[in-house]
């Protein structure tokens, strides 16, 4: 069994107001990590969610050398990309993963990957540990723990209606009309946008998860509740024009099997 290594805490200035158990909070750049500049370490229901810049991988020769401490899967990946930001993402994405592994001891060079069976990366050399990812803009986002968890960071999005309605049910939708200003829907729909990616990435589903097909409410429980819709604790997060969610699926009743663990599918 992995343990992971006790780290000081460090203290962050909430702005704004809670929503349910959505909580919006601004802050400033913890440190700098090799590649990627650490904005901020959060443990929410056990699991540790870190947020980063991965503006520093712009810089003369910084590419390279993030290159070479990473596994050949993600190097590969990285290198598939054209542009250069693409790839920033990219290796951006594989040096926070990395700086989380070592809270447990680990390196990410050392990992072995599998995906699911709708596509979500899993360590197949630690099934023990749950992670995902997320990137946009020039942040990258990672959440991990022992429990199935979803993470997504998306720039703040212009409405569109098409958009508006592959997104969000006829409930979620009355909810965004009745704010009074765009700016305010802007952010609504971001918020809920993020909430949605990272539910149904902590169950492992994706987008087979219609997003229409389920709502998140106010106090973050999500309907309807199905087998294949657990549980989970909600946050979101407001950065600097952008927004941070992270779901984690909450222990189900009774005694949980692998196989559970590894489909999030749990009888609630």
């Amino acid at each position: 069994m992995i343990y992971r290594q006790s780290l000081s805490a460090v203290g962050y200035f909430l702005s704004g107001k809670a929503v349910g158990s959505c909580f919006f909070c601004t802050f400033a750049p913890m440190r700098n990590a090799m590649g990627i500049t650490i904005l901020k370490r959060f443990v929410i229901d056990g699991c540790v969610m870190k947020i980063a810049s991965v503006e520093p991988l712009g810089a003369p020769g910084a590419l390279d050398a993030a290159l070479q401490v990473l596994s050949r899967d993600r190097r590969e990946k990285v290198v598939r990309y054209r542009f250069e930001r693409g790839k920033w993402l990219s290796a951006g994405a594989g040096l926070l993963l990395d700086n989380m592994l070592m809270e447990y001891g680990l390196r990410e060079r050392d990992m072995v990957y599998a995906t699911g069976e709708h596509g979500k990366p899993v360590l197949s050399s630690h099934p023990e540990l749950h992670f995902n990812m997320s990137h946009s803009g020039m942040l990258v986002a990672c959440a991990m723990g022992d429990r199935p968890v979803g993470v997504d960071v998306q720039t703040i999005v212009k409405l569109r209606r098409s958009l508006v309605n592959y997104t969000m049910s006829e409930a979620e939708i009355v909810r965004l009309d009745g704010l009074a200003s765009v700016e305010e829907q802007e952010l609504f729909f971001t918020q809920l946008w993020t909430l949605k990616e990272s539910y149904a990435k902590a169950t492992g589903l994706g987008l087979t998860h219609e997003f229409p097909s389920f709502d998140i409410t106010d106090d973050g429980e999500v309907v309807p509740l199905t087998a294949l819709s657990p549980k989970a604790v909600f946050k979101t997060f407001q950065l600097t024009g952008a927004v941070a969610s992270v779901a984690i699926i909450r222990d189900c009743d009774g005694e949980r099997t692998q196989e559970d663990l590894n489909s999030s599918k749990c009888n609630i």
